[in-house]
């Protein structure tokens, strides 16, 4: 038998193969690779100027929605949420947080914080978040929660440390603000 007549009834499909985008013939006929096109990865950047911004993506890379959240319709009083710049620690990034009353009467709340890693594709990405700690208001207890995460290596990115602050007993809004920084950290 030769090659014209096994190649008649061959199906070529896309294949991503080590990073490349090329097309394979499948049939009767041996695979056949096709010329390979650049496939974008997105990589850790600095959010610049006219950098786009997308939204967020978890560790996983599904879109999630935005942490600022927004007002609760039900919300009693609006905690302030306080927080710092992300920044380098032991080879680290490393953001924290912590509450102050606001217009809240309640003396405790659960705080967390998570960092974000802004990529290339406009998305920022969820690296790592804190344990959800009780604290008192910071005019009270300076005890903060911490997330951090090792660096890959010491090239700039953009970062963003969300705090979310949920007042026990009290319905408070539901906003997580952030502080943004670049930082010679990318974690990928």
């Amino acid at each position: 038998m030769h090659l014209q007549a096994r190649c008649k009834k061959a199906v070529v499909f896309p294949t991503l193969v080590a990073g490349l985008l090329g097309f394979v013939a499948v049939g009767p006929t041996p695979l056949v690779a096709v010329a390979a096109a650049d496939v974008p990865i997105a990589v850790p950047a600095v959010d610049g100027p006219g950098a786009p911004s997308l939204g967020y993506k978890d560790g996983s890379g599904n879109v999630i929605p935005d942490p600022n959240g927004g007002v609760s319709p039900l919300s009693g009083c609006t905690p302030v949420s306080g927080r710092d710049n992300p920044h380098p620690s032991s080879g680290d990034v490393s953001g924290h947080g912590w509450w102050y009353y606001g217009t809240c009467t309640n003396p405790t709340a659960y705080v967390y914080n998570c960092l974000y890693e802004y990529y290339s594709d406009g998305y920022w990405y969820r690296k790592n978040c804190s344990a959800k700690t009780i604290l008192k208001p910071r005019s009270v207890s300076q005890a903060q929660t911490t997330a951090r995460d090792a660096c890959a290596n010491t090239l700039v990115a953009s970062w963003r440390n969300h705090v979310d602050v949920d007042v026990i007993n009290q319905a408070d809004t539901a906003e997580q603000p952030y502080n943004q920084s670049d930082v010679a950290c990318q974690v990928f």
